[in-house]
């Protein structure tokens, strides 16, 4: 049975670090590459890495970065939605990497309130980033489409300090 539409960041929460791997695999994963401060930077980065997509995720969903879903990623509402922009850029500055280790625990329903044409899912990945001295959790909204491509549609950096 798939859960609800609007507890996707409610789940992050019930993650675990074993999920991902030993305490050393889950820290050398959730290491950023990449630096990113502000928009402007995180942007720049966003479009050059998005040369690089698809991303595929470790259960093997693939998901394309569209000049579309930059806007969207760094958009006011998106940096305000992660419990800080600091934490936000960075997992935007480093998405690549995040998208490879993203687990997909759960299924979601289709949230009715929302555009829904077309659509076959939303899915929502997890993955761990160091951030402040924790290894947090960032939200992966990815649009699965019935006839077109899948889109990366936006990131949430979720304040959880993953534990084994």
């Amino acid at each position: 049975m798939p859960e609800a539409w609007d507890t996707s960041r409610e789940k992050a929460r019930e993650l675990r670090l074993d999920q991902w791997g030993t305490p050393e695999e889950v820290k050398a994963m959730a290491t950023p590459k990449r630096r990113a401060s502000d928009r402007r930077e995180t942007t720049a980065i966003l479009k050059e890495i998005a040369g690089y997509s698809p991303f595929t995720s470790r259960s093997g969903l693939s998901a394309w970065l569209s000049n579309r879903s930059i806007g969207k990623i760094v958009s006011h509402a998106a940096v305000a939605s992660s419990f800080c922009p600091e934490a936000h850029y960075l997992a935007a500055a480093n998405i690549d990497g995040l998208y490879s280790n993203a687990i997909e625990p759960w299924d979601f329903e289709l949230n009715p309130n929302k555009e829904n044409d077309r659509l076959k899912a939303r899915r929502y990945l997890y993955a761990p980033m160091e951030y402040g001295g924790k290894i947090a959790v960032v939200k992966i909204t990815v649009k699965e489409y019935d006839t077109a491509q899948n889109k990366l549609y936006s990131i949430e950096a979720v304040d959880v300090d993953l534990r084994a």
